[in-house]
């Protein structure tokens, strides 16, 4: 990547758009974010949706979306928000993003007020929503055609947007409902890559409704995070396919479906706290290379092969079936090998909750000079602006240039970036490589940092976020080119990294990290971890490279991925993780499509290690590629 089936070609005048509510709330609501008017955020009302629960808003929703952003090539992250006030919102059609030409879009960011105040409401016996044998859905998103051909590798972009494009694709803090007689809805069809999540969102369907509440079958979803969702109803809950790149769920909750809660065909899935309820809460884990990985939560039956019909591998922690916890690896059907978690892994922390400050009190870095032209040095306006005093401040969307480091005061607690991008506006700036665009320095509460893009893509390596003062560090859909995401110092805080792509992680010191969805590509290595506790919840990553160097004492765990050389001839030397007096748990599974693109050594050591390597061979075939359910290795 840059770097449902549903038959036939969608008829996508019929088409309706689900309304949705939330019967029964999750245990942790989405904050209701109110965007100011100059931030650059799209509000449906000004194409005009009216949420009155009777008016069809569809082409109003439809309009905003086409005019949230056309395609920027290799720089996919750049598209404004689409910003949808509480309401309840008739949809007549599906919601989908497409460029001016017609073509399928990427760049579906559709974000709500709140989960249980934002509906999208489908009618009931809504035309088109009717058969489950030909399901339709309610939000689709998609890829757009970047580098390649439009049917190559068997994607139908033109057809179905299919392909690896499909970058930034968000939908959060909403419901979803697709009311009563519509057998045939899917309520979210979605496919994402690299950078873009499903977030505090509901989807519900009436008893005897909905085919399917989440779709992920299409060509080729993942890497992407699913968090903090809940589906009522539906024959199937959530649907996966493909043998690519891997999923990553936190917080689901699923209940009422009629027929299966999950069934994945060949993907790796990743779960931390699900919960099934319900008799017919079955998993289905289906085809020779697929892969469950599932950490806590609670489920129904009497065994693990009660609750999953598998034909691929499961790693399961701490998940309680029917009452009793159960960990282990399941292979086949009935090969299950009880055995208790990793000693030592670092235990998951949840990151602290967003400062609430009204959007009256939010400073825009326009007031201090920046206008979001890269030819224009902003260094001077964004320091004042972070100087400010407020606790929030926002970039509305542009690209902003720095010629030196800009700290990142205690006052400061939330940087809103409305996927602008900070970049050097010269290869010679006046700091060093090795100092952060960003720099966090001092102590203070938690510093949120969201919606950015560090980018220094042809200027040489580059830190975008330094962190080096005794506060946490929160970043969420952050995209990091051509520079370090995060190098956080030994005295730096806690960090918690959500839905990361595509760079280089440093950590150092004793507080621990947790990253989810962390995708990092290239041909060096991508994590750096000397002496730090660090747990990773789904990872990806792509090219001839180490995934992991692992050293002076640190604690490494890595619960569910994929990992991908892509290229030929990778070098045997080339181990996927060094490991040297320290200690690393990993669950995960290698996606190889040719012999001579794979990885012959899992875990390498550092110049004067005698410990013997980990090779390959120690775990079973996928494809070319490998299953590895459960690797550990070193003193936890």
């Amino acid at each position: 990547m840059i770097m449902n089936d549903i038959t036939g070609r969608w008829p996508w005048h019929k088409f309706v758009l689900p309304l949705l509510l939330c019967l029964l709330l999750p245990a942790v609501q989405a904050r209701a974010d109110i965007y100011p008017t100059d931030s650059s955020a799209l509000n449906v009302r000004d194409f005009g949706a009216v949420g009155d629960g009777q008016t069809d808003d569809t082409a109003a929703f439809l309009a905003a979306l086409a005019a949230s952003g056309g395609d920027t090539g290799a720089s996919f992250w750049q598209d404004r928000l689409v910003f949808v006030p509480d309401g309840t919102y008739r949809i007549t059609a599906p919601l989908l993003k497409r460029y001016a030409d017609g073509r399928f879009a990427s760049g579906f960011v559709l974000i709500g007020q709140s989960e249980a105040g934002t509906v999208l409401k489908l009618p009931d016996n809504a035309p088109g929503y009717g058969d489950p044998q030909r399901p339709q859905p309610v939000i689709l998103t998609s890829s757009k055609l970047y580098r390649s051909g439009a049917t190559e590798g068997g994607k139908d972009y033109p057809g179905r947007g299919e392909g690896n494009d499909a970058y930034m694709n968000f939908v959060e803090n909403m419901t979803i409902d697709v009311g009563s007689g519509n057998q045939g809805a899917i309520a979210i069809d979605y496919l994402g890559n690299n950078s873009g999540a499903i977030r505090h969102v509901t989807l519900r369907a009436e008893a005897g409704s909905g085919a399917v509440g989440l779709s992920m079958t299409r060509k080729w979803p993942g890497p992407t995070l699913i968090q903090h969702l809940t589906i009522q109803g539906f024959a199937t809950g959530i649907a996966t396919a493909q043998t690519e790149y891997g999923l990553t769920f936190e917080h689901v909750n699923l209940s009422k479906q009629t027929d299966t809660a999950i069934t994945n065909s060949q993907n790796a899935l990743t779960f931390r706290n699900l919960r099934i309820d319900g008799p017919l809460g079955r998993i289905i884990n289906a085809g020779d290379k697929a892969f469950l990985a599932i950490e806590g939560g609670t489920a129904p039956g009497g065994s693990v092969a009660d609750l999953i019909r598998n034909d691929g591998f499961v790693t399961l922690r701490d998940l309680s079936i029917g009452g009793t916890v159960q960990s282990g690896v399941l292979q086949g059907r009935s090969n299950w090998q009880a055995t208790p978690p990793p000693a030592g892994r670092t235990a998951w922390a949840d990151p602290p909750p967003v400062p609430v400050v009204p959007e009256g009190q939010w400073v825009n870095v326009a007031t201090y000079g920046a206008t979001g032209d890269p030819a224009q040095d902003a260094t001077q306006a964004l320091r004042q602006a972070f100087a400010s005093g407020a606790a929030v401040v926002y970039l509305p969307n542009g690209t902003y240039a720095v010629n030196d480091s800009v700290d990142i005061p205690a006052s400061l607690q939330r940087i809103v970036g409305m996927n602008s991008t900070i970049r050097v506006i010269n290869r010679r700036p006046a700091f060093a490589r090795t100092n952060g665009m960003f720099r966090a320095a001092t102590a203070g509460p938690p510093l949120f940092i969201e919606r950015l893009a560090f980018d220094n893509t042809g200027l040489g390596e580059q830190v975008g976020v330094e962190l080096s003062g005794g506060r946490e560090i929160v970043m969420r859909d952050i995209v990091s080119a051509g520079t370090t995401m995060l190098d956080r110092r030994a005295t730096g805080g806690r960090a918690f990294l959500d839905n990361m792509c595509c760079g280089l992680l440093r950590i150092t010191g004793p507080q621990p990290v947790f990253a989810r969805q962390f995708d990092s590509e290239g041909t060096t290595t991508r994590i750096i971890n000397r002496g730090s506790p660090l747990a990773i919840l789904g990872l990806k990553t792509e090219g001839v490279c180490t995934v992991l160097d692992n050293r002076e004492g640190a604690r490494t765990d890595i619960f569910g991925g994929l990992v991908y050389v892509v290229r030929d001839g990778a070098p045997a030397t080339v181990p996927t993780f060094i490991n040297t007096g320290s200690s690393l748990s990993a669950s995960f599974v290698e996606e190889s499509l040719r012999s001579g693109s794979r990885y012959q050594i899992y875990v390498g050591r550092a110049a004067g290690d005698t410990t013997p390597p980990v090779p390959v061979t120690d775990f079973p075939e996928r494809g070319f590629g490998r299953f590895v359910p459960d690797l550990r290795d070193g003193t936890p």
